[in-house]
């Protein structure tokens, strides 16, 4: 085992990628200073891998500690052995609605891919504990984490996606998640509304571009450009809607446009595609009622 000590930045993406360079396995796991593998994961990992050649496996289940309820980093059972492992305090939560009842390879057609990545019912999740990967997949392919805070996971994960040849689907659960007071996810240390706007901003900008990037890797993406639009529309519609629930009830509108003009320019090419492919879907809508309105009843 080796331990390589880096500078702190805050965000776990850089640390992931120079794991992935110095590793000498043949596959590749990512474990969160949070959390713990099941007894048997790597072993149900490896086996599905080996067994179906896999590039790429991922399995749709974790268990949750204490119902999600965080707990102090220096509190007895976050480091209680017994505690952790007790069923009695372990909820199995199931990333997809629909669950599998055997290993399921995913179609080598990248549009069918893509669209089960766009349908929560069929993927669910991303987050990198689920994930086991070859580790030359990841480094003839270049796969790297993006520098993100948070959300890293998903451009990871989708890039994967779109370049294995071999992708396997598996139902289990094979990590258990202790959820920690002063997490990265639960950091609430940021004060003034500017410097909010600006950590959400940065976050929504750097995915814009960095999944704009993968599919420019795909040829898929630049022959059906729908596809590609329907990504970044999922992208939008999952981060847009933090800044207007979190910050609008609180602010009046002028203050957050003000901000966010400071923080999104025009020249940000994948963004402005979404906006531009948002706003046109929402004027088709209203054309779409008006004529409701005005057909005769």
């Amino acid at each position: 085992m080796y331990v390589v000590k880096l500078p702190h930045t805050g965000m776990p993406g850089n640390p992931r990628n120079v794991g992935i360079q110095m590793a000498r396995g043949k596959y590749i796991a990512f474990l969160d200073s949070d959390d713990l593998f099941t007894k048997t994961a790597l072993e149900e990992f490896s086996t599905l891998a080996e067994k179906f050649q896999a590039d790429v496996v991922r399995f749709d289940g974790y268990f949750k500690l204490w119902d999600g309820k965080a707990r102090s980093i220096d509190a007895p059972e976050m480091t209680d052995f017994n505690e952790l492992t007790n069923p009695k305090n372990q909820s199995v939560k199931l990333m997809r609605k629909e669950p599998l009842d055997k290993p399921t390879l995913e179609s080598p057609d990248i549009g069918e891919r893509v669209q089960n990545w766009l349908r929560p019912s069929v993927f669910g999740f991303w987050s990198t504990w689920l994930f086991f990967y070859r580790r030359d997949f990841l480094i003839t392919n270049q796969i790297q984490f993006p520098t993100m805070p948070t959300v890293e996971d998903a451009p990871f994960a989708f890039e994967a996606l779109c370049l294995a040849k071999t992708y396997l689907n598996a139902s289990g659960t094979v990590c258990i998640i202790r959820p920690r007071k002063g997490s990265i996810m639960r950091d609430g240390g940021i004060i003034t509304l500017e410097q909010q706007i600006h950590k959400r901003g940065g976050l929504i900008k750097t995915a814009f571009n960095e999944f704009e990037r993968i599919m420019s890797r795909v040829p898929y993406f630049a022959e059906h450009p729908d596809v590609r639009y329907a990504v970044l529309e999922w992208v939008g519609a999952r981060r847009f809607p933090i800044i207007k629930k979190q910050y609008a009830k609180d602010h009046p509108v002028h203050e957050l446009n003000e901000y966010i003009k400071k923080e999104f320019h025009p020249d940000d090419a994948p963004l402005a595609a979404y906006m531009f492919n948002s706003l046109c879907q929402k004027l088709l809508r209203i054309d779409e009622l008006e004529a409701k309105l005005a057909a005769p009843k």
